[in-house]
């Protein structure tokens, strides 16, 4: 602030005491402020409960009631009492001043001051005093003014006029006693401690309760979900044994007439604990109780609490599939993933009301109450926002909604952000499933004329495969956006085609931003992704594909012909129709291109939800050795690609077979490389592919890879029928989950939440 450097000939002692809002201040811009007031003699207090006066860079009445709430100052507005005609016309009454001068003193005055020929010498003196400026009553009153008020008093270095600084006019209430308000509110109100009793079910309440902010205004804002008061109350839960719950008699008679139903044949066995090797439909029976578990999941996302994530994740995946309606705690504490915590809350949500749209878990209300998490959702929101931006945001930044992102953040947004922001609500419409298939018929249709495919060669193997993924093919009714992978069986075509189909696109209309355009695929000969990655996790998908903003380009323009244009003397020159703007609302696609030889595997890494995924990688790591994502799996000791998908024998019978006819034991069989992406082999070369043993279906037991020489046609040769020779996409898909050792199950089952 330039005005501060004459903050040194400001008299503020008149000023009732201020207070500085810390909000949109940086810690350099506020200690200067200080030092201003300080320095001109005012009354700087820290304790916001002593001010009358709040200086702040905010322009909103709900800022200032939200900035004073979060201080312990509840208000209400009102105006501020006006003083009266007499003190208004001659000041406030103060001390005579007593004057007492010599000549020269006199003199001196007169000759520093410019007057009239007629003014005495006492009225010139008088003149140099004029009647400081008066507040009112702000006994119980309290003043939010604008910064730029204290920026002009110091620039003109005098008290002015506060009236057109004035944000906020609030008169001092006490605490409601009622409800907290909405999530939708700007309060912030404080909850107290939850008490961390010996019962399961308290315990697991407490653990998802938030925990009070700071009351200081100048200490930083805490955090939600602090990792040391987390260590706090979980010693001090460790420190008292865990109460066995006990059974009731009632329960032991319902147990007795009701018997608990068997459990399924995926809850045992080794591979209990991944999600990918069961079904899991998009409808669950217990889809109520599982809604509660989702919102405690998604706080702890955005507090950052990677493990509860985990953990709340494999929990509702298991319940999910599971086939029964669950109507007693030892249903969930045998299932995998599930212990006596979610048991407990189960048990909290069932007893709470007689139906289940009713009920409701007392820890999820708080934190559907909860301010903090509520001004987190709305910048996780934004696209391009993780959790971890979103919480800079709020409690680095100290934004609380979108119009503080716009003000104060725009210029520091990455060009995804600014998009996210810019088209927020539009994003948050969901797409229904004609919608999607009609921008899949779209992008189809553009793939074929960049790759010229004459209309004979629609349907065809010669044609472009166009796929929707994601929650579409799951069998979701809604989509919060459209994925679509493009592939051909030759990989020439492949090559960059993300390229040529987004300008295509482009071109016509349709895509009017590309937020990011990846040819990484490309880059590297559309090779799999090599084994030895920067980071674990980051390189899950490299597929070359485009993140877009969609827009139907097609609308009805204005009515007003170029005749209707000239007559009635409206638009810009003469003959020029004006242009209306585009009211169809904008989507976001992901366009992605994969080679057809590991088109399975993007299918299958695209189809699943977030857990299934999850699993998928974990299983095939752990039962194989393998590293699998979305182009391709390697072997995780040689780092040799491994071809699962491609035609092979159909059965175990046909496969022992196969090797005896190729003179192969099973000694011989090991990982082959499926072909260097690179250098791509000769006409007269060998192809060689290493085939998963799917006999072995989910027991997860490690396959034994066979080597297939095409070369070799002489003798022996299995039937056609007895091989699994389909080149579709979806045979390339089940080919694939059938070698990992999952077992097929399609993507409507894959609905981990």
């Amino acid at each position: 602030m330039t005005a501060l450097e004459s903050s040194h000939t400001l008299n503020l002692k008149s000023v009732p005491p201020i207070f500085i809002l810390p909000t949109h201040l940086q810690p350099q811009e506020l200690h200067e402020t200080e030092d201003s007031i300080f320095k001109a003699g005012g009354s700087l207090t820290y304790d916001p409960k002593e001010a009358r006066i709040f200086i702040g860079r905010i322009n909103q009445k709900k800022r200032a009631a939200f900035e004073l709430r979060a201080r312990g100052i509840w208000t209400e507005e009102a105006t501020l009492p006006e003083p009266s005609q007499e003190a208004h016309n001659e000041g406030p009454t103060r001390k005579k001043r007593k004057v007492s001068m010599t000549e020269d003193s006199v003199s001196a005055a007169a000759r520093s001051i410019s007057t009239s020929p007629g003014a005495s010498v006492i009225d010139t003196v008088s003149l140099t005093f004029p009647p400081r400026p008066f507040w009112p009553d702000l006994t119980n009153r309290i003043l939010i003014l604008k910064i730029s008020w204290l920026e002009a008093c110091l620039k003109q270095a005098k008290l002015v006029p506060y009236k057109p600084y004035v944000i906020y006019n609030a008169k001092v209430i006490s605490k409601p006693t009622g409800p907290m308000p909405e999530t939708g509110s700007t309060s912030s109100p404080s909850r107290p401690t939850p008490n961390v009793t010996a019962t399961i079910l308290q315990r697991a309440q407490a653990e998802a309760s938030t925990l009070p902010s700071s009351s200081s205004p100048y200490t930083s804002r805490r955090r939600l979900g602090n990792q040391n008061r987390q260590r706090k109350a979980s010693s001090s839960t460790r420190a008292s044994p865990p109460t066995l719950h006990r059974t009731t008699t009632s329960e032991m008679e319902f147990l007795a007439e009701h018997p608990l139903p068997p459990l399924p044949d995926w809850a045992s066995g080794p591979n209990a604990s991944y999600a990918c090797c069961r079904s899991t439909p998009i409808k669950a029976l217990n889809e109520a109780f599982i809604a509660q578990l989702i919102k405690i999941r998604e706080a702890r996302l955005l507090t950052l609490d990677d493990i509860g994530v985990r953990a709340y994740s494999t929990s509702i995946a298991s319940i999910s599939a599971y086939p029964h309606r669950i109507m007693h705690t030892e249903e969930i504490t045998r299932l995998p993933g599930c212990d006596a915590k979610i048991a407990a809350l189960w048990n909290e949500w069932q007893h709470s009301a007689s139906e289940d749209p009713e009920r409701y878990l007392q820890t999820v209300r708080d934190l559907d109450n909860d301010t903090d998490l509520a001004h987190l959702r709305i910048f996780w929101n934004i696209w391009g926002v993780g959790p971890d931006t979103a919480r800079k945001f709020y409690f680095q930044y100290g934004w609380r909604d979108l119009d503080d992102v716009v003000e104060y953040g725009w210029h520091s947004l990455t060009r995804t952000q600014q998009i996210g922001v810019k088209f927020y609500d539009e994003f948050q419409n969901k797409i229904p499933r004609a919608e999607v298939e009609a921008i899949r018929d779209v992008i189809k249709r553009h793939a074929r004329d960049v790759l010229d495919i004459p209309r004979y060669q629609f349907g065809t193997k010669d044609d472009v495969e166009c796929i929707v993924v994601g929650g579409y093919r799951r069998g979701k009714e809604l989509s919060g956006d459209v994925d679509v992978i493009l592939s051909h069986r030759d990989e020439n075509k492949t090559q960059d085609l993300v390229v040529d189909v987004v300008h295509s696109l482009e071109a016509e209309g349709w895509i009017t931003h590309t937020l990011t355009l990846h040819t990484m695929t490309s880059d590297r000969g559309q090779a799999t992704l090599p084994f030895h990655g920067k980071k674990r996790g980051h390189s899950f998908d490299s597929l070359d594909k485009a993140l877009c903003v969609w827009q139907d380009p097609h609308f009805e323009t204005s009515s007003k012909t170029t005749r209707d244009v000239n007559e009635g003397g409206e638009g810009g020159e003469e003959g020029e129709v004006p242009q209306r703007k585009n009211p169809n609302i904008h989507r976001r696609v992901d366009i992605i291109i994969s080679p057809w030889r590991t088109i399975g595997c993007a299918v299958l890494g695209w189809s699943g939800g977030t857990t299934f995924q999850r699993d998928v990688r974990r299983f095939v790591s752990k039962a194989h050795g393998w590293k699998f994502d979305s182009s391709g799996v390697r072997d995780r000791v040689s780092g040799l690609v491994l071809d699962l998908e491609g035609p092979r024998p159909r059965g175990p019978e046909a496969i022992e077979k196969f090797r005896i006819s190729k003179g192969i034991s099973h000694s011989d069989s090991s990982p082959v490389p499926a072909g260097s992406a690179t250098t791509k082999p000769s006409k007269n070369s060998t192809r060689r592919s290493t085939v998963g043993n799917a006999s072995k279906g989910m027991k997860g037991t490690k396959s034994a890879p066979i080597e297939i020489n095409d070369a070799e046609s002489d003798g022996g040769r299995v039937e056609d029928a007895d091989m699994d020779d389909a080149d579709t996409w979806h045979d390339r898909e089940r080919r694939l989950m059938e070698a990992m050792g999952i077992g097929y199950r399609p993507p409507e089952e894959r609905c981990t939440n």
